[in-house]
């Protein structure tokens, strides 16, 4: 019997707090998240910081013509969030664009540490 091929893994497959984005309207999109307790002692522990004092984003990638790359050519927006919120709605969104988001800890001199990355959603289709 031949054994089944191991089915190949993507960013979004790592373990880790789940994020999806949506579409709100065609100005806006949703991003959410979910972090259960062992996670949070994870990143905890990364970080030496309790949960509730470290500074959350949300990164909005613009993925339309090049895939993320992390060379500093990326296309993206920066939104300071309420970890405790699980969700935040994200402006200044193009209908005719695609986007991801990614959670991730952005430090006080800059340095930014990725959590999770979402897929990639279609331009609105209304």
């Amino acid at each position: 019997m031949k054994a089944k091929p191991k089915r190949r893994t993507s960013k979004t497959d790592v373990e880790g707090p789940n994020i999806r984005v949506a579409w709100n309207d065609t100005q806006s999109l949703t991003a959410s998240w979910e972090i259960d307790q062992r996670h949070k002692e994870a990143i905890e522990q990364r970080f030496a910081i309790p949960v509730s004092e470290l500074p959350f984003v949300i990164r909005l990638y613009d993925v339309t013509d090049r895939m993320i790359k992390n060379d500093g050519l990326d296309t993206y927006v920066d939104f300071d969030i309420n970890f405790q919120a699980a969700n935040w709605l994200l402006y200044g969104i193009e209908s005719t664009r695609r986007y991801c988001v990614e959670l991730g800890v952005r430090m006080v001199d800059g340095r930014y540490y990725s959590l999770k990355r979402s897929d990639q959603i279609l331009p609105f289709a209304g």
